[in-house]
This record gives structure tokens, C-alpha cells and sequence, in this order.
């Protein structure tokens, strides 16, 4: 069975319970998938998630056909578990993550120039463009992005299905068939995304 997505619903949610699916070992750490989580496995340039399955740490979350798997600090027990997200380092995510969103329409508007990578660790958030930016370039998509997020733009996030995705004019063409998650920041930017965000760009920062 895949795993439902808690934080496809709902990004702030930081507590769930579930079951446990299955057991196995990752990379020599046990691990278990679970029917419903809130922790996102790393994806798309975001990294994971960590917190706990009752008292014991995840450390790391990964996705394989439908199905997140926790890689736990020791063995499970039990099949019922209450779990909770590091919640400074999933807010930490959303909004560098909704931010490089913004910035990288700002780079279109105001140069011309395409995101064609993305990569957020503990201490920072680089993007990749297709060509070089001037420092004029740069000021523009600055003074851009920053009047976005003091705007406050509502950000939601929703599934289409390919009959819609014909007429939504995405940043970047997807290269998958059938339905997808369109992040979209209100009259700004809208791209297809699996990723967790604030929910409206103020909240960025």
C-alpha cells in the first residue's frame, strides 16, 4: 500500500498517528513505512524531514514506489506509534523553499532566465540559472522578489489532472503523465511541485 502524504493536506502539521506497514533495513538502519506520515522524504532539491516515532529519532526519510520509509536510530516496536516533525527545520524548509519559487520567477521576469536546478541544505539555498546575470539583472529580480513577499500572495497547492494541466501555464513543463501537484503563488507563479511551502509569501521573510 502507498503511504498517504499528511503534508499534502496540511504543511503545519506537526503530530500524527499511524500504523505500521512493513519493516526492513535502509543502508544498515532499520526502517519501517508507515499507512499515513507527516515527514517529507527528500525530493526535487528539499531535504527531509527528522523528529520521532514515539521516543525514538528518524533520521532520515526516503520514498520508494508510493511507499515513505523511516530510517529510524534503533529498532521500532510496537505497530501503532504516535509521530512528531522537527518543526524548526520543516518551517526552515517551507520558506526557503517558497521562496526559491519566487526567485526563480523574478529571474524570468526580470532577466530572461531559467531555474534548471535547486539545492537547500542546513545552511544554504543555491539556484541554478541557464545563463549568466548582470548586476542589474540581479537588482531587478531582487527588488522583485522582495515586493512579492511583502505583498503577501496567498501560496496553495492542489492536484490537477492532465486535461487541466493543458491549459495551466506552468514555469516549467513537468516531465511526468497524469495528475501532479501545482504550487501556485497568487497572479505570480504557478510549476508543478511535491514540496512543502508557507502558506502565503509574507511568511517567507
Amino acid at each position: 500500500m502507498e503511504t498517504k502524504r499528511l503534508y499534502y493536506d496540511d504543511a503545519y502539521q506537526r503530530a500524527f498517528q499511524a500504523r505500521v506497514v512493513d519493516q526492513t533495513a535502509i543502508d544498515g538502519q532499520p526502517a519501517v513505512a508507515l499507512d499515513r506520515t507527516c515527514f517529507f522524504p527528500a525530493s526535487g532539491g528539499q531535504p527531509h524531514d527528522t523528529g520521532r516515532l514515539d521516543e525514538v529519532a528518524v533520521v532520515d526519510v526516503r520514498q520508494s514506489n508510493g511507499r515513505v520509509w523511516h530510517l529510524m536510530q534503533r529498532p521500532l516496536e510496537g505497530q501503532l506509534v504516535d509521530g512528531e516533525i522537527l518543526w524548526p527545520r520543516r518551517w526552515d524548509h517551507m520558506q526557503n523553499h517558497s521562496g526559491q519559487h519566487i526567485l526563480s520567477q523574478a529571474f524570468i521576469v526580470a532577466a530572461d532566465a531559467l531555474t534548471v536546478a535547486w539545492r537547500l541544505s542546513a545552511n544554504s539555498l543555491t539556484v541554478d540559472l541557464d545563463r549568466p546575470l548582470s548586476e542589474s539583472d540581479l537588482a531587478r529580480a531582487e527588488q522583485l522578489a522582495n515586493a512579492v513577499v511583502q505583498e503577501n500572495r496567498p501560496i496553495r497547492a492542489r492536484v490537477v489532472d492532465e486535461a487541466e494541466l493543458a491549459s495551466l501555464a506552468l514555469r516549467k513543463q513537468p516531465q511526468v503523465d497524469g495528475r501532479l501537484r501545482s504550487v501556485e503563488i497568487a497572479d505570480f507563479d504557478r510549476v508543478a511541485c511535491s514540496g512543502t511551502h508557507v502558506s502565503s509569501t509574507a511568511q517567507v521573510g
